[in-house]
């Protein structure tokens, strides 16, 4: 089963999302912080996160730590970054549950559980 982690400060935001995608067949692992995150990024395919968190530069330093581990990240924002960020998608609030979903499974596709 691929592992999903949601990253997002918003407790509404990020209890939805979580089961949207516990719903979906994912593994979900939630954090509200990057604090709260960086110890759970190992063993993770994706990380679906916000980008203020609270903020931006939280974002930014929880996005190159994952992607050392080789994580796929989906941002899921309002707000932008002065700089370019090695995302793999982009996503702006609002967004609807189908395009997350759709988004998720492209790069979980070959996944376990997928």
């Amino acid at each position: 089963m691929a592992a999903i982690l949601v990253v997002e400060d918003d407790l509404d935001q990020l209890s939805m999302r979580r089961q949207l995608l516990e719903d979906a067949g994912y593994e979900v692992r939630t954090a509200q912080s990057a604090a709260a995150a960086l110890p759970q990024l190992r063993g993770c395919h994706a990380v679906l996160m916000d980008l203020r968190i609270p903020q931006v530069d939280d974002g930014v330093k929880l996005i190159l730590a994952a992607t050392e581990l080789s994580a796929r990240i989906i941002v899921l924002s309002g707000a932008r970054s002065e700089r370019a960020l090695p995302v793999d998608e982009f996503l702006v609030k609002p967004c609807s549950s189908k395009k997350v979903l759709e988004t998720v499974a492209r790069f979980c596709a070959g996944q376990p559980g997928a």
